[in-house]
């Protein structure tokens, strides 16, 4: 096995590790497509009539014989996510059961569900975190991007809740068109909550299961995208840090392009982390819909293998190997994939973000 000179936390050593070994130690199951709200950009949610022309609902008593399995091939980190996953009707139980199993469990949650009797079911089985959306200032937006306007003050409530009880709770948002404008009200709002918080400004272009394909005007220009992101970075980052981001940023640019390789996936998925979607499906990450294996079909471990043998054939573009900003690139299979049609596709969109984002980085470099 290769060896690794590592810096950062045993739990990301245990990652890498995990990665050079083919281990599935990361795995995220979503439970059901089903959500009180409807985001003009997600690529998961599907109304009750939709799921059931697709299917339905794996049962309670499958995801735990599934954790039972995973827990065994040596996977240590689950995350819950939907749709909502607190909609499951099993959640709970499903919850517990792995939970008592010694896996490390995380859920991504619109909060909006979050009462005393949740907040005290968490307080008595706590999760290492709670990941709660957060989609904008006001009631307003949440009605413009999410078809729920009291959603704002339900969301607000259960982020207090959750901190009253002593829960972790770090706070997640995508900047869309609809909600661009509440930007530093959002950074306000989360800094007083003083919880840990990130705001995504790169959006994949995913459908997934959906029947509607993804609307480009719901997210925002690469352009504008990549500004709004050092915007976000000046927020989170003490002036020193973030020009020293910056710098380091600048200085991975490459003077000159490099070899023309067909790269292999290099992230994780599909080499020690998974998704299982509410169908039984195992794919290498939440935005891909291939490769696919029906997990309950072929059991876990046999899923896993076929995974990690359709991984290692996927190859990416030897232009973006080649280009200069192949260090500071968000690019990944999924991102060419979904950007372009295809794996070895050259992501545009992603090109015109990086190259903003370094172009506004050099400019606040210029400013000090």
């Amino acid at each position: 096995m290769e060896a690794i000179e590592y810096s950062g936390s045993f739990e990301q050593y245990l990652c890498e590790k995990a990665t050079l070994a083919h281990i599935p130690i990361n795995a995220i199951l979503e439970l059901t497509p089903l959500c009180n709200m409807n985001c003009k950009m997600c690529f998961v949610r599907l109304g009750i009539t939709e799921m059931k022309q697709k299917g339905e609902l794996c049962s309670t008593e499958e995801w735990i014989a599934l954790g039972e399995e995973m827990q065994k091939a040596g996977t240590m980190f689950v995350l819950f996510t939907g749709g909502e996953p607190l909609l499951h009707p099993g959640f709970k139980d499903i919850y517990i059961a792995l939970k008592k199993m010694g896996i490390v469990l995380t859920i991504n949650t619109n909060g909006t569900l979050i009462d005393e009797k949740w907040g005290d079911f968490f307080a008595q089985y706590p999760p290492r975190r709670i990941n709660i959306t957060l989609y904008g200032k006001d009631e307003h937006t949440y009605k413009t991007l999410c078809s729920y306007p009291e959603g704002f003050q339900k969301t607000l409530h259960a982020i207090k809740l959750l901190q009253e009880r002593k829960i972790d709770v770090k706070i997640n948002g995508s900047i869309t068109p609809d909600n661009v404008n509440d930007v530093d009200q959002l950074v306000d709002i989360v800094e007083k909550l003083g919880a840990v918080w990130k705001f995504d400004t790169y959006m994949y272009p995913a459908s997934r299961e959906r029947c509607a394909t993804f609307q480009q005007d719901a997210r925002m220009t690469a352009k504008k995208a990549a500004q709004v992101r050092v915007e976000l970075m000046k927020k989170r980052m003490t002036e020193e840090e973030f020009i020293n981001f910056a710098n380091e940023f600048s200085q991975k640019v490459k003077k000159s392009r490099g070899e023309y390789i067909s790269m292999p996936v290099s992230c994780r998925a599909g080499r020690s982390s998974f998704i299982i979607n509410w169908q039984g499906e195992m794919r290498p990450c939440v935005m891909m819909t291939e490769p696919s294996v029906p997990v309950f079909k072929y059991g876990f471990r046999t899923s896993w293998e076929k995974i990690v043998e359709k991984v290692a054939n996927i190859k990416m573009s030897p232009e973006c190997s080649a280009c200069c900003y192949r260090d500071v690139c968000q690019t990944c299979a999924a991102c060419a994939f979904l950007e372009s049609g295809f794996y070895d596709g050259i992501p545009e969109y992603m090109c015109e973000y990086t190259e903003e984002t370094l172009k506004q980085l050099k400019g606040e470099i210029r400013n000090t």
